[in-house]
């Protein structure tokens, strides 16, 4: 027994070095992807998962990755292109900007993009700021909105303002010739509405912040939702399926609604199906039942119109015949024949 476990051990040695290779590579590669650091201009630590363009395989994740331009952070976001200022990894924020609204100098964003739209990635689920830019295009003066008018992007013909709210603007609030033609996210110093000046350029040009997510990414990519975990700073989010938390309560809720409805059609059936069918029967048996009755009253009218029949006397003559009756007139005959 003895040989035989030596033996197997012998044999097993040979794999032992492979065991702990394969054993320890996961952590010195996960070590490594922590000490992988790139910079590019101002940002001098672009690590996991950001990475930059043409650094090794290992650094990083694709779905972040940043481009190098001009010594300036680039990332492309939903069509758009805007300037990484910074990355926090405290608090899983990135701050960006648009690349014409960088420098401080008028016109419209590169790309538009509202609130709803800017958290509809799965790799930055939320922003830190909720307010917009919202350019608005006239075809003719304002006069309310003269002091938010962009001088650079207005004309004879064509007069653009902007304005600045924590939503989308609804159709109402938009002058008829007026239409919505470019959003863009700010920071919340906005809430004033400052005339269209150098203050205002300057407060798009600090850009906003994103909120990153990995966790959010990976949901996205699978196809389920992606939750808060902790509503501290940073945020943690996390993976759930539709039912995997309150399936139990939405289930029956779904049955009651169902029951419900049916009770609501069946109700609806009797009501529009149902009554006016039982009130057409009634009224037609009523109406029946009311001819029925005046044909018996008839009949019985007409017995009672025949003549009732003549008594005889005991003698064998009629009573009470009228004078001129057949019968009377055979009788007086008879007795003159035997006279």
């Amino acid at each position: 027994m003895r040989i035989e476990a030596s033996a197997a051990f012998t044999s097993s040695r040979p794999l032992f070095p492979l065991f702990i290779f394969l054993f320890f590579i996961p952590g010195f590669h996960s070590r490594n992807l922590q000490q992988c650091s790139s910079s590019c201009g101002d940002l001098t630590n672009i690590s996991s998962p950001f990475r930059l363009q043409g650094d090794p395989a290992g650094c990083g994740d694709v779905d972040f990755q940043l481009s190098c331009q001009n010594n300036t952070a680039i990332l492309n976001f939903r069509g758009g292109k805007y300037y990484v200022k910074g990355i926090s990894y405290d608090k899983r924020t990135v701050r960006v900007v648009d690349v014409n609204l960088a420098h401080g100098t008028c016109g419209l964003p590169y790309k538009s993009l509202s609130m709803s739209e800017a958290t509809e990635d799965g790799r930055f689920p939320s922003l830190i700021t909720f307010w917009q830019a919202n350019f608005v295009n006239c075809s003719n003066t304002i006069p309310e909105l003269r002091d938010s008018k962009v001088p650079c992007l207005s004309g004879d013909t064509s007069h653009v303002y902007v304005n600045f709210s924590n939503r989308n603007l609804f159709g109402y609030e938009i002058p008829r010739s007026c239409k919505v033609i470019s959003r863009i996210p700010t920071s919340w110093e906005n809430e004033l509405n400052y005339p269209y000046n150098e203050t205002t350029l300057k407060l798009l040009a600090t850009g906003f912040d994103l909120r990153w997510s990995v966790e959010c990414r990976n949901c996205h990519t699978s196809g389920l939702f992606c939750v808060y975990k902790s509503n501290n700073d940073p945020r943690i989010f996390q993976c759930e399926t539709v039912f995997e938390e309150d399936y139990k309560t939405l289930l029956p809720a779904f049955i009651a609604y169902l029951v419900s409805r049916s009770l609501i059609d069946m109700a609806l059936l009797v009501r529009l199906i149902l009554a006016p069918l039982v009130v057409f029967v009634f009224l037609l048996h009523k109406c029946l039942t009311t001819r029925k009755t005046v044909g018996n009253a008839e009949h019985v009218g007409d017995i009672q119109m025949l003549p009732e029949p003549v008594p005889c006397s005991p003698q064998g003559h009629t009573s009470n015949l009228p004078s001129d009756s057949p019968k009377q007139v055979l009788i007086a005959a008879s007795i003159e024949r035997s006279a």
